[in-house]
């Protein structure tokens, strides 16, 4: 469903992502990790449509898309989520929600209906008329995914929905993650909780200083050498006199 070829991206002399290929294909749920400054949330933008890439090209449902732009991109059926909610302070939840379902269709009417819908499925239906300023951290993120699920997508990108949850909130949005999939939407999720990747990926890719690093089931990626070494250090073979000093 989605197709990453060779894509690079430079901001000056800073290579962000380096010739990274990667592919999602349709219903899987695909994680996208590494170490901070690795690269996961420059080419997630990219492929959201945010900005365009310094080489390769990206391919959605067989079209290309890193060159359009994020609304363009959203229309196709590629939704994304963002890292920091991004809420009107102004509106309630369920206002929030049509906003997205515009998207598809302008009948007020039928988009609050489906709007309603979205949130009882999410978790939010008691909090429809709740203005978004009130939310609880796990329920903004929540009201993230809805917001995206309006738009209708084939694919949806989830951007650390899980950062800052505690351990029951994040086995919520895991259950909500595999609800997505069964539902028949493909999920890519960058996302620093390891043991919630472990848990819930058919497949997980690694980046490291902007390049792909691994990409396979999560078992065998996590033992490889090269990601422990990305999220741990380089294992030294010798002690210093001045290590066997501090450990005596």
């Amino acid at each position: 469903m989605l197709e990453v070829r060779n894509v690079t991206k430079r901001f000056g002399g800073l290579v962000a992502v380096d010739d990274v290929t990667l592919t999602v294909e349709r219903n899987e749920i695909l994680g996208l990790i590494g170490p901070n400054g690795a690269g996961k949330t420059t080419l997630f933008n990219m492929i959201a449509g945010v900005f365009p890439a310094t080489a390769g090209s990206i391919y959605f449902k067989g079209e290309q898309v890193d060159n359009k732009r994020a609304d363009e991109t959203c229309h196709l059926g590629l939704a994304r989520t963002f890292q920091i909610p991004q809420i009107f302070g102004s509106m309630t939840v369920g206002e929030t929600i049509i906003i997205g379902g515009f998207l598809r269709d302008r009948s007020i009417p039928k988009v609050r209906r489906k709007a309603k819908e979205i949130a009882e499925a999410i978790g939010l239906g008691s909090r429809f008329d709740t203005p978004t300023a009130s939310l609880t951290t796990a329920e903004r993120k929540r009201l993230e995914v809805a917001r995206a699920l309006a738009t209708e997508p084939d694919m949806i990108l989830l951007d650390e929905v899980m950062a800052g949850l505690n351990p029951t909130e994040v086995n919520l949005m895991l259950d909500l993650v595999t609800d997505l999939r069964n539902s028949g939407v493909t999920v890519l999720f960058v996302e620093h909780n390891l043991s919630a990747v472990m848990r819930i990926c058919d497949r997980i890719a690694v980046l490291d200083h902007g390049a792909k690093i691994a990409d396979g089931k999560p078992r065998e990626v996590m033992d490889m050498p090269a990601v422990v070494e990305a999220y741990l250090g380089a294992p030294t073979d010798q002690q210093s006199p001045e290590d066997e000093n501090v450990i005596a």
